[in-house]
């Protein structure tokens, strides 16, 4: 260990350059990926990717799944009537659940007075907590806000309890994530429907972080789903729950997630949860993730060099050899990305921490063509003869010809030695 950190500070600069060379390379590709069209796929991927997501696929795979007691599914994507969607609600209400969740937006009357009576009726005499969704649009930004809420035609006449639905993609890659807890919409500030949920079931407001939003917890649940003909025998699936009715199967309403392609449906039951549980994921500092990365990036540079360094001055040839095909180097390269995956991996099963190691990970890799191009230019400028403290350092540097090395130290030495 002490030789090791002898090499590492000894050759410090070669090694800061070579990481300066990883974040130069890190950065051409992102802006080239992103500027190049048929690259911008790729650039999207990179940007979109979570750690989270090997953990969540993890889980998704396992033989043992999660069986929510708290969040039960009202699947109604056959039933179009409007009267028999009341029907539904009643059905559901005279059950007793402990609140409902509604995510359907009944925008403007139909034809079927009745249809429309009945949604009335069922609004106005629910004895069950219940929020009925809204939608979201026309986004501001100069204003921050949304300048339009679609609403149910009967949510002024009844007075009712409404909390919007509105999916949040990310930006680049369209994985939902995050789900919005509060949004202002015409100058109002307004409840999430899985936010209005939550709160009315624990009592307490909703988490959420800087941006007014929670990150999803996605980790794979069995949310139990009831069709609409199976209510009454599924009494012991509803009683005292959550309750949320929509659309499981309806293609209009999917979504792309660390778990795949899931209902719109699924996302308010994995976002109820994650606030009823306080289980959202806490991202950490975007400094603190670089400082993590720079660290990770230096220690596998300094690894790598110093077991090249070691076994090509090995006595044995197979050990020679080993090092000079670059097993050594592949190998500190697993060793530490298992490594910075399996903190990741503790942080999140034991912190609730998202900590998300892609770019310490993406720099490891990039080392072996960051460390050639750097060896490319030392040694273009040693054969210049560049004066100066630019020539010592060139002179000095680990990764100049090893002829050309020994030569200079050699010359320095003589020098040294007629200067006495």
């Amino acid at each position: 260990m002490k030789k090791f950190a002898e090499y590492a500070w000894h050759h410090a600069i070669d090694h800061l350059l070579i990481v300066a060379m990883v974040v130069f390379l890190a950065t051409s590709l992102i802006e080239i990926s992103f500027s190049v069209s048929f690259l911008n796929p790729m650039a999207r991927a990179l940007s979109n990717f979570s750690i989270t997501d090997v953990f969540y696929d993890i889980g998704k795979t396992s033989d043992e799944k999660e069986k929510s007691d708290l969040v039960t599914l009202v699947d109604i994507t056959d039933v179009y009537d409007r009267g028999e969607l009341a029907g539904v609600v009643e059905e559901l209400e005279r059950i007793e659940p402990a609140v409902m969740g509604i995510d359907i937006v009944f925008d403007g009357l139909r034809d079927d007075s009745v249809g429309n009576e009945r949604l009335i009726e069922a609004a106005l005499d629910a004895n069950v907590p219940t929020v009925w969704a809204c939608k979201l649009g026309n986004w501001d930004d100069d204003a921050e806000q949304f300048s339009q809420t679609t609403r149910s035609f009967f949510a002024d006449i009844c007075d009712v309890d409404e909390g919007f639905t509105n999916v949040q993609r990310d930006v680049n890659g369209g994985t939902v994530r995050k789900f919005g807890v509060q949004r202002v919409s015409e100058n109002k500030l307004m409840l999430s429907l899985p936010a209005k949920v939550a709160k009315i079931y624990t009592g307490e407001d909703p988490i959420k972080d800087a941006e007014m939003s929670c990150a999803i917890n996605f980790h794979p649940v069995e949310f139990p789903i009831v069709p609409v003909d199976s209510i009454a025998e599924c009494a012991n699936q509803i009683r005292g729950r959550i309750v949320l009715l929509g659309a499981t199967r309806d293609p209009r309403d999917m979504h792309y997630t660390p778990l795949g392609l899931i209902s719109g449906l699924h996302v308010l039951a994995y976002t109820v949860k994650t606030l009823v549980e306080h289980q959202s994921l806490s991202d950490l500092p975007d400094w603190l993730m670089l400082a993590f990365s720079f660290l990770v990036v230096f220690f596998t540079q300094v690894a790598q060099s110093y077991a090249f360094d070691v076994t090509v001055r090995h006595r044995l040839g197979s050990v020679k050899c080993l090092g000079r095909m670059g097993v050594t180097s592949c190998t500190i390269f697993f060793a530490v990305v298992t490594a910075v995956v399996g903190l990741s991996f503790i942080l999140y099963m034991r912190c609730n921490v998202d900590f998300d190691v892609k770019w310490a990970i993406m720099g490891t890799a990039l080392l072996g063509t960051a460390r050639l191009l750097y060896s490319v230019i030392i040694n273009l400028l040693g054969d210049y003869g560049w004066p100066g403290a630019l020539r010592e350092l060139v002179n000095k540097s680990i990764y100049r010809y090893e002829s050309e090395r020994k030569t200079n130290e050699k010359i320095d030495i003589q020098q040294s030695t007629l200067e006495l």
